[in-house]
């Protein structure tokens, strides 16, 4: 079960990504045509899906399409005012009443802490003001379901997985611009050149290199002490990778018992 800075991070990310940020729009733009058609027209036709910028309509028949295609450059103007540059074209099409509400969350899903709430609160509020209350129910979702998830998250992407990392995150790690970006963040943890998920994984892959090095120095060092000044660096740029900080002697007990021991300065 993620805690509520992990799942409130995993939120997020997720509301981060390009994928989302697509969906965000086309909730926008279907939640906003019974405001662009008004409020007679709203109650004859349903904003349905949107596909590369055309938003298909339906209607309840063929008369009420036909008239409606004759203020379809109003309607598209409308959303500009909205949306700029989001809806192109509007499409109408026959089809039956309108759809069922989706049906709420179930209940037997648990219930968030006042801390986890808190955090979405604080995540969400960055977003347009029209759109707060949907993200908002969107991460309750999200973080109720990872909580009933038997399975733990995945060490990439947080989402309860069976496999760790999860499917998705393995083929990810594989890629070779991913790979390159790993040995650059080992390096220079604080200078990504990659975003979201992508940048996710290479944070994953670095971390893991930097463990492995840490893990193989420790010994040396202490047989060695000449060595010290390595490990420090290389445990320096492990928790620059981990907390995005450049200062981070705060950050010691990140460390493995015995190194934080030996490393009173990093």
């Amino acid at each position: 079960m993620p805690s509520a800075r992990s799942a409130a991070e995993l939120v997020a990310r997720i509301l981060g990504r390009k994928e989302l940020r697509a969906g965000v729009e086309r909730g926008r733009a279907i939640a906003l045509w019974p405001q662009v058609a008004g409020p007679a027209l709203g109650q004859m036709s349903e904003a349905e899906r949107l596909e590369d910028g055309v938003l298909f309509v339906r209607v309840t028949d063929s008369v009420v399409a036909h008239q409606l295609t004759y203020l379809r450059e109003e309607f598209i103007r409308r959303y500009q005012e909205h949306l700029p540059g989001v809806i192109r074209e509007v499409r109408f099409f026959v089809g039956g009443g309108k759809r069922p509400k989706p049906k709420a969350e179930p209940s037997s899903l648990p219930p968030l802490s006042p801390e986890e709430e808190a955090r979405l609160q604080a995540l969400v509020k960055g977003s347009p003001v029209e759109l707060q209350p949907v993200l908002l129910r969107a991460g309750q979702a999200v973080l109720r379901r990872y909580k009933a998830s038997p399975h733990g998250p995945c060490a990439v992407c947080g989402a309860p997985s069976p496999v760790h990392p999860c499917r998705a995150c393995r083929r990810l790690l594989a890629e070779p611009v991913v790979r390159r970006e790993a040995v650059r963040l080992s390096r220079f943890p604080l200078r990504p050149r990659l975003e979201g998920e992508p940048l996710e994984a290479a944070r994953y892959l670095a971390r893991k290199k930097l463990e492995a090095q840490l893990k193989e120095l420790l010994p040396q060092a202490i047989r060695q002490p000449e060595l010290i000044a390595i490990l420090q660096d290389t445990a320096r740029r492990y928790l620059q990778l981990c907390t995005g900080q450049q200062e981070v002697q705060a950050y010691r007990h990140l460390l493995p018992a015995e190194l934080a021991s030996l490393l009173k300065e990093i």
